[in-house]
C-alpha cells in the first residue's frame, strides 16, 4: 500500500508544481482555468472507463456542463494577453 500512495503522491506534487508554473507564465485566468480541466479528464474516466454515471441524462448533463467549461477556458485564452516577463524572476 506505501508504495502506490508514495507513486499517486509523486504524481500529484509534480501535476501541482506544473499548474504553479503554468499560472506563473500563462497569467491567472488562463493558467487557473487550464489546470482545473483536470476534472474534465477525471469526469471521462469516470464515465467511459469506470462506468460511474450510467444514467444517459446525468451523461447528458456533464457533457454539457463539459462544453460550458471548454467555452469559458477558449474565451479565456482569446482574451489572454501575453506579459513581457514572467511574474516570478529568475
Amino acid at each position: 500500500m506505501a508504495l502506490p500512495g508514495g507513486i499517486s503522491g509523486l504524481l500529484w506534487s509534480i501535476g501541482n508544481m506544473c499548474s504553479i508554473v503554468s499560472v506563473t507564465y500563462l497569467g491567472q485566468g488562463v493558467g487557473y482555468s487550464v489546470t482545473q480541466s483536470a476534472m474534465l479528464i477525471s469526469g471521462m474516466w469516470g464515465i467511459f472507463y469506470f462506468h460511474e454515471i450510467t444514467n444517459i441524462n446525468a451523461i447528458r448533463g456533464w457533457m454539457a456542463s463539459a462544453c460550458l467549461t471548454i467555452t469559458g477556458i477558449l474565451l479565456l485564452s482569446f482574451n489572454h494577453v501575453t506579459p513581457s516577463e514572467p511574474v516570478l524572476k529568475h
